[in-house]
């Protein structure tokens, strides 16, 4: 079975909500007219890093941001990752993707395992992975810093998963936040390492679990704690025996691609990856 894939890279602009919305609404229907099954945004695609303002931009699962992607969904006709959002649930906040179908229906959430650096003060880390029936088949859905933990893409892959999005807001910038001393600083390699980083997991996630994987990065400029990032884009989708078959570095668009969800079952035929880890 072949299905087509939008995932669309944003400049995302910092805190405003209206601009944003109004740019994804515009993606989702070109994605439409593209003939796209789904359509996957970037991390806190709506708001960028909202930092201390988290309460005043967090929403309800369901709510009013959920509602307006709902009603694109059924008017195109088509399933919508809803990147991430902030959403908030009793006096906790949390880092979320959304999966709503092409009827408009909410077939679930994921909430983000592995928080990145600041996202540790505000926010709660999720507890589980989830697989989502859709009729392509099972969808997963991790948020960017978990693409470096193996095992969340191997717990949805051996609980059905055909397709992984991970959308995220990874910055050229991150190798360097986490250091507090200048020293260190100066010693880790100028390269671009943040490229890196993604060109090798995207593809790794793919053929080690047999799925089609989808990375869907912002791009463009953010602020974290006060200063400029620097998005990385290199949005792409890796499938299995080919590695990456799509990508979009640094601009914004839409990265579109048809994928053969048969090659999943070949891959396993191929190299029993699955049947080799459920034994375990």
């Amino acid at each position: 079975m072949k299905i087509k894939i939008c995932a669309a890279q944003m400049e995302v602009r910092f805190l405003d909500v209206e601009a944003n919305l109004k740019k994804a609404s515009s993606m989702v229907a070109e994605a439409s007219r593209e003939g796209c099954d789904f359509i996957c945004f970037p991390e806190v695609f709506l708001t960028g890093l909202v930092g201390e303002k988290i309460s005043e931009y967090a929403q309800e699962i369901p709510g009013e941001q959920t509602a307006k992607f709902s009603s694109l969904a059924k008017e195109n006709g088509i399933h919508i990752v809803m990147g991430s959002i902030v959403e908030k649930e009793g006096g906790n906040f949390y880092n979320t993707s959304v999966l709503i179908d092409d009827s408009g229906e909410i077939l679930g959430k994921y909430r983000k395992i592995n928080l990145w650096n600041g996202e540790k003060l505000r926010r709660k880390p999720g507890d589980r992975t989830f697989v989502f029936d859709t009729k392509y088949g099972k969808i997963g859905i991790e948020i960017c810093w978990d693409l470096a933990f193996p095992e969340v893409s191997k717990e949805m892959a051996l609980n059905g998963a055909k397709i992984i999005f991970c959308p995220s807001l990874w910055s050229r910038e991150d190798k360097y936040i986490l250091i507090k001393s200048e020293e260190v600083r100066r010693k880790v390699p100028k390269f671009d390492t943040e490229s890196n980083f993604t060109d090798a997991c995207v593809p790794a996630r793919a053929m080690e679990n047999e799925v089609v994987f989808v990375y869907v990065n912002g791009c463009g400029k953010d602020e974290f704690a006060g200063s400029p990032v620097n998005l990385l884009g290199n949005s792409q989708i890796a499938v299995p025996f080919y590695g990456r078959v799509a990508s979009l570095i640094g601009k914004e668009g839409l990265l579109i691609n048809e994928v053969d969800l048969d090659l999943l079952d070949l891959a396993e035929s191929a190299y029993e990856i699955k049947k080799s880890s459920l034994k375990k």
